[in-house]
């Protein structure tokens, strides 16, 4: 199958930009042991909390800095990207080791390669697969024969710096997320301290009411125009609300699902991970497309003119109070655990007078705004890094010869 080809492009395939290196480690010191996933290749420490490799690494594939990773069986969802590391690493025999030819910029090859419209032909490649469709195999020599228009090493490198400044500004903007992100940590923290003229009560003295969700299954995916959705535990695990974490729901379960999001309320997470368990969010506005699961709590105080509801949701996010939710939360699985309403209820705050519960509210609304708007900013930065990183890798967009001269007579880069 031939692919469109843009002037001054050539017709080709991923072998003509990508060359296989077999390095075994042998009897060499051990290295660091690495995977190969969606997010490209990581320490294997990142993937599973611990290395798993066997002891007899002696097979292992070596993998040199800024060379390339592949994961053949799991290629098909895109597990294939660069090694960013400092130091040469190990890999599972299973996977393949490849770098950039000569007639490839590796910048440009690794936006290429870990493209969906790329990914998606890996999977028309792949071979076998279980009941579910899953652990399909893309063996490396099928991986190298996808066709692809091949620009000039010059408009490759310009490419690649269109696009690199774009993630220069994606990182930017996550760090200031991240700030963020720090700044409320301690002012929950500041929330949920012991100031002077305090009071401790437990929270069945403050809440009014506790409403549940219900278990409906759905669809993950986003709304459209008069659909429903029950919100995930996802929707409150960062300490903001996020009315977008939720699964589509059919009309058929429209009667079985009855609590909506309300302005001026608390939504707590009864079930998550041991790290999430208890994880909530203050709910600014009233909802009226999206509904509550099982696993989500929506709380209510009981007197406003004492408590501060904003003030409370930093207080349940605090680390003194996160703690003895998970003390008091159980299960019988290590990634899931429960808290009670009983439990929840049994625990203790100290509740500072209503005027200091208002300023801690206020930066928090603050600190929200700001929030909101960067990560508002983020999305639309990603969403144009992938448009346009589709439109560039394809020549529909073509940029100044201006900006490709610059590139032109460079050296090129080692693997």
């Amino acid at each position: 199958m031939s692919v469109e080809v843009p002037k001054g492009w050539r017709e080709g395939r991923l072998k003509d930009l990508c060359e296989s290196v077999e390095r075994r480690l042998g009897n060499g010191d051990k290295l660091e042991v690495l995977s190969v996933t969606k997010r490209g290749v990581v320490p294997q420490s990142q993937t599973y909390d611990k290395v798993i490799a066997s002891e007899d690494v002696s097979r292992y594939r070596v993998i040199e800095p800024g060379e390339f990773g592949l994961a053949p069986m799991a290629l098909y969802y895109g597990a294939i990207g660069r090694y960013r590391g400092g130091a040469p690493g190990i890999i599972s025999p299973a996977y393949n080791v490849f770098r950039h030819t000569a007639n490839a910029d590796p910048d440009y090859l690794e936006t290429l390669i870990r493209m969906p419209r790329m990914i998606a032909r890996y999977d028309t490649l792949s071979q076998g697969g279980n009941l579910e469709g899953k652990r399909k195999l893309t063996p490396y020599d099928a991986f190298e024969t996808v066709q692809i228009a091949i620009p000039p090493l010059a408009e490759q490198r310009a490419i690649a710096e269109v696009l690199s400044s774009m993630e220069v500004a994606i990182a930017k903007t996550e760090t200031v997320i991240n700030q963020l992100v720090d700044t409320r940590t301690e002012i929950a923290r500041l929330a949920g301290s012991n100031p002077s003229k305090s009071s401790k009560q437990r929270l069945k003295n403050i809440a009014s009411t506790i409403e549940a969700g219900v278990s409906v299954g759905g669809e993950l995916r986003s709304l459209k125009e008069r659909e429903y959705g029950v919100l995930r535990t996802s929707s409150v695990s960062s300490g903001t609300f996020r009315p977008d974490q939720i699964k589509v729901i059919s009309e058929s379960d429209l009667d079985r699902v009855s609590v909506k999001p309300k302005a001026d309320h608390i939504i707590l997470s009864r079930a998550n991970t041991p790290d999430l368990v208890g994880a909530s969010a203050y709910v600014s506005s009233n909802y009226e497309n999206v509904y509550l699961s099982d696993k989500l709590w929506q709380i209510d105080v009981s007197d406003r003119n004492r408590i501060c509801v904003r003030w409370l949701a930093l207080v349940l996010n605090s680390p003194r109070v996160r703690q003895q939710m998970r003390l008091r939360a159980n299960g019988t699985s290590g990634s899931m655990q429960n808290i009670s309403k009983s439990a929840l209820l049994s625990i203790s705050v100290s509740i500072p007078t209503i005027e200091f519960q208002k300023q801690i509210g206020e930066l928090a609304q603050k600190l929200e705004a700001r929030s909101a708007s960067e990560l508002n900013a983020l999305g639309q930065l990603k969403k144009t890094h992938v448009s346009l990183a589709q439109e560039l890798l394809s020549g529909r967009i073509r940029l100044p010869e201006s900006l490709i001269a610059r590139h032109r007579g460079e050296a090129g880069q080692a693997a």
